[in-house]
């Protein structure tokens, strides 16, 4: 059996997507009390019993390969403070009364939304790894990541876990006429950060107000329960995806789990894609007036925005699913 480690519920979905796997957690971590599964109703969102799964874990004297889901940046006082001493006495204690168990290879998933390379982060730990996977792997980073650390852009840091339902369910559909606007539902902050001589700049209100400055008649702004979020994204033809604390949002994977379209700002993040295979460029923006052109181009040609529509689904029934994503992940395994 394979062993997940993912003692903060970040990631779930990964019990599906990993084959012939233990999956060790724990809700209401009181180091992260921001709303992840509480225990009681873990089994009802993923239809399997972490108590149960915890058990056999103990009972087992052996392991193939161990997953460890660790948002690195986390583990530095300079971002997460105090608290962060807390994380790393805890990955420390899981990891070493489990490794003597464990006969293949260590693989971390920094699902951290900082783009940095991670293995200077991870000294500070007596973890012996043999690969990283890193959900934000950019192109203007790419000089500085090191032979072991492999791209990732398929995991999140969060509590409603996103994968589960883009990996595991059918697109959320609406077939009668969508909404012709453009649907901003989100937390309007404004987040910077610096690292590795880097920076993450992400001001969602100067942008938001830049577009409606161009026509406030295009955009919905709606605060919406979570229990209805996904079925409301899918009533419009469009949803706006605007940079946050990371370049890779949550926002980004549940307007993949519906057939409406991306308006997403862009993107240098690099998707293990085939070749010929990319989102639109219409999709993506880097200012209001861009965004505006991308939008008027789309409603004004059917065709094009089907087309965009189309691509878009398509990429998601290719790469988004468990099959082609265990098999990336075992490719570089091997």
């Amino acid at each position: 059996m394979n062993l997940i480690l993912d003692p903060l519920t970040h990631a779930p979905h990964l019990k599906f997507l990993i084959p012939k796997s233990l999956y060790f957690t724990r809700p209401n971590n009181t180091l992260y009390p921001s709303g992840h599964y509480l225990s009681d109703n873990f089994k009802q969102f993923f239809n399997f019993d972490f108590l149960e799964e915890e058990q056999i874990i103990k009972s087992s004297t052996t392991f193939n390969h161990l997953f460890i889901i660790l948002p690195v940046l986390s583990t530095e006082k300079k971002h997460q403070g105090d608290s962060s001493e807390a994380w790393i006495e805890l990955y420390n204690l899981l990891y070493n009364s489990l490794i003597n168990k464990v006969s293949g290879k260590v693989i971390v998933f920094d699902n951290h939304g900082g783009d940095y390379e991670p293995t200077k982060y991870l000294s500070k730990f007596n973890f012996k790894y043999d690969i990283i996977f890193k959900r934000v792997y950019s192109k203007r980073n790419l000089i500085n990541y090191k032979e072991k650390t492999y791209t990732y852009p398929f995991i999140m840091d969060t509590n409603n876990d996103p994968m589960y339902n883009l990996y595991n369910k059918q697109l959320i559909v609406t077939n009668s006429d969508k909404i012709k606007k453009c649907l901003w539902s989100g937390s309007l902050i404004d987040y910077h950060e610096e690292w590795d001589d880097n920076n993450e700049h992400g001001d969602r209100r100067y942008m938001l107000n830049a577009i409606l400055n161009i026509n406030p008649h295009i955009v919905d702004q709606k605060n919406i329960p979570y229990s209805l979020y996904l079925t409301t994204l899918s009533t419009y033809k469009y949803i706006l995806d605007l940079r946050g604390t990371s370049r890779l949002n949550k926002r980004f994977y549940e307007i993949l789990s519906t057939n409406t379209l991306l308006l997403a700002e862009r993107l240098d993040v690099i998707f293990p894609f085939d070749e010929e295979d990319k989102f639109s460029e219409e999709c993506f923006f880097s200012n209001a007036t861009e965004f505006y052109n991308n939008y008027l181009k789309l409603e004004n040609n059917p065709e094009l925005y089907n087309k965009c529509l189309e691509n878009q689904k398509y990429i998601v029934k290719k790469y988004f699913n468990n099959n082609w994503l265990w098999n990336y992940i075992n490719t570089k395994i091997i």
